[in-house]
This record gives structure tokens, sequence and C-alpha cells, in this order.
């Protein structure tokens, strides 16, 4: 469903469709997937209208999560369990997402409410996220008064948070990490398990581009295919 706003004028009434990423991103592909379970959560972004939308990449040594409140690095094993299963590595030939040596030259961008995942340049989905702040969550426009009030008002709460902050003992800090641990397990196995059911599809179509690389005669597919087989095949007959 498409949102809307609709703003009020002296003339009258005037309506403004909501950026969408199909509308908004160029050359954006639709991933056919749908988000596996316990992911997000495992990455620390929660179900919420302001976190609808959610980039995924590689950045900093590490999984770079990024959405319109900001971004923060997370667990690289849960980000590899998506991006390395062979239902979602399919889809990702020749798409740079990040690696230790490179800057990202595409992204994931994650639609929770839609239940959706997209393929897009990186550059292209921060400048959607950063239109889609602007609308759904567009800045009020303050006197200057009213500026300096709030930026006092948000350092005070900021220094009492740090007043009242507690060093953890090492016993709560060690059921932290356990927790976060068998928090990231569980997330790993979910997601497993819900991107196994995507398989036969996943299949079907290496076959088809193993077909027709090797009739344009792409070396670089080919290889990159070959591979990715290799480590499939090598995975589930291991288990």
């Amino acid at each position: 469903m498409k949102q809307s706003e609709i703003s009020c004028f002296e003339t009258g009434w005037q309506q403004h469709s909501a950026p969408t990423p199909e509308t908004s991103i160029p050359q954006i592909t639709l991933v056919p997937v749908g988000i596996p379970p316990k992911m997000l959560a495992a990455l620390q972004v929660p179900n919420k209208p302001s976190m609808r939308y959610v980039c995924l990449t590689y950045q900093a040594t590490n999984c770079y999560v990024e959405h319109i409140c900001g971004g923060h690095t997370n667990s690289f094993w849960v980000y590899s369990a998506f991006i390395d299963h062979f239902a979602v590595a399919i889809h990702l030939i020749g798409c740079d997402l990040g690696s230790d040596d490179s800057y990202p030259t595409y992204g994931l961008l994650l639609d929770q409410q839609q239940n959706q995942v997209w393929l897009a340049q990186y550059s292209h989905i921060k400048k959607f996220l950063k239109n889609w702040q602007s609308y759904a969550y567009p800045e009020p426009k303050l006197t200057r008064e009213q500026q300096e009030q709030i930026s006092k008002k948000g350092f005070e709460k900021l220094m009492q948070s740090v007043k009242e902050f507690r060093q953890p003992s090492p016993k709560e800090l060690s059921a932290i990490v356990e927790a976060s641990m068998h928090q990231e397990q569980d997330a790993i196995a979910a997601i497993t398990a819900y991107l196994d059911a995507y398989l036969p599809e996943a299949i079907t179509i290496a076959q088809r581009r193993v077909a027709a690389a090797t009739q344009n005669q792409d070396r670089e597919v080919m290889s990159y295919l070959s591979l990715l087989l290799a480590r499939f095949l090598n995975k589930y007959q291991n288990n």
C-alpha cells in the first residue's frame, strides 16, 4: 500500500506520493526472497515505522546497518548467513556490497513493511533514505531561540544519562555477551532454514545463468558461478 502526504495550503489541498524504492531508485532489482525471521533483531534493528527501510552493506571490516536514524556495525556472521546463502548470492553476481579492500558500490535495501529485499547502487539507496526521511519525518521549522532551547535540553539530558550510567559488573557483562552470542546463533539458524526454502528456484536460476554465460563466453561470470556452485555443493554434501 502506497503512502501519501496531504498538505493544506491557502490555495487548497495538495497530495504528494511517498517515495518508494521502485519509483525513486534507478535500476533497482527486487531480490525474490523475503526478510528472514530474527535477522534484523539480531542486527539490533527494531520493526517500527521509523525503521521501515534498512540498508545492509559491508564496511569497516563488518556488517554495516543503516536507516534514517543512523548507522552502526554489527555481526558479520549474521550478515554472511544472509548474503552468502546460495538463494541470495545467486542474485548478487557482479555487485560489490563492500569488502575489507573496497567501499560498497551496491547495497541491499530491506523494506520491513512490505517484507521485500531490493538490490541497488549504494549511492542511490543513501539518497533514497534521505528523501524518505524528509518525507516521513520532516524537520520542523524552528526559530533560533527554539533551536537553542532544544540543544540545551538535549545536552542536559545527555549529561544526566552519563551521570546515571553504571558500569556492569564482570558477571553482568558475561551474561550480556552470552545472551548476544545465543541470539546470533539462533538468528543464523533461522536465516538458513528460511532461505533453504528458496533453493529450488535459486538452482533453476543458476542453471539458466550458466547456460547464458557459456553461450556468451563470459569467463568472469562462469568463474563466479563455478565457485558459488562448488561452495553450495560442499556445504550441503557435508550436512
